[in-house]
């Protein structure tokens, strides 16, 4: 099997904590003065929402978690109900960071980036160290590749110019953050 669904959900991980990243330093600099920029935080939200949300969360939550489910890993204990608790509460701390855009309410929005900062790596770190290592013990071959086909399948619902867009988005993001603390050092020495 050349596709792992695991794989492709660990890319999307590294994808998302890029943006996470990137959350952590707005909170700094909103946290030290800086003024609200409601474009960047609009995209982060748009981001969370259609990437980290609706297409990788779906996956796991329509796909992933389901087979899981069938394998035999119960629905209602750890690690499944509390991994869909943490997606449930990623969406509710993303529309509390779209809510204060408008009107622009800063302390809520740096509550909301906090919290999110605070999940997000935590989550992944349950995701890719307690779940995904059982997918080779209790997904058969079959299911794994099943699994793969059907995540490409939602990539390709999703749009993969949409996909791309907002990888793209993380990178520059990543990037800009990158080049700022380069920049940051440089005027230290």
């Amino acid at each position: 099997m050349n596709k792992s669904p695991i794989r492709m959900l660990i890319h999307e991980h590294k994808v998302i904590l890029k943006v996470i990243a990137k959350c952590s330093t707005l909170i700094e600099q909103l946290s030290h003065g800086a003024s609200v920029d409601s474009t960047l935080l609009a995209r982060i939200v748009e981001f969370m929402q259609q990437y980290a949300d609706k297409s990788h969360h779906g996956k796991e939550e329509d796909l992933l978690f389901p087979a899981f489910e069938k394998a035999g890993v119960p629905s209602y204990g750890c690690p499944l109900a509390a991994l869909r608790f943490e997606h449930k509460e990623g969406r509710r701390l993303v529309a509390m960071l779209k809510k204060a855009l408008q009107p622009t309410r800063k302390a809520v929005i740096i509550k909301a980036l906090i919290e999110i900062v605070d999940l997000y790596p935590n989550h992944i770190w349950k995701e890719e160290f307690l779940l995904f290592p059982l997918s080779k013990r209790l997904l058969s071959p079959k299911t794994r590749e099943d699994l793969a086909n059907a995540f490409e399948l939602v990539d390709e619902r999703f749009g993969c110019e949409a996909y791309k867009a907002y990888e793209t988005f993380a990178r520059k993001a990543s990037f800009s953050m990158t080049n700022r603390l380069r920049d940051t050092l440089l005027d230290l020495g």
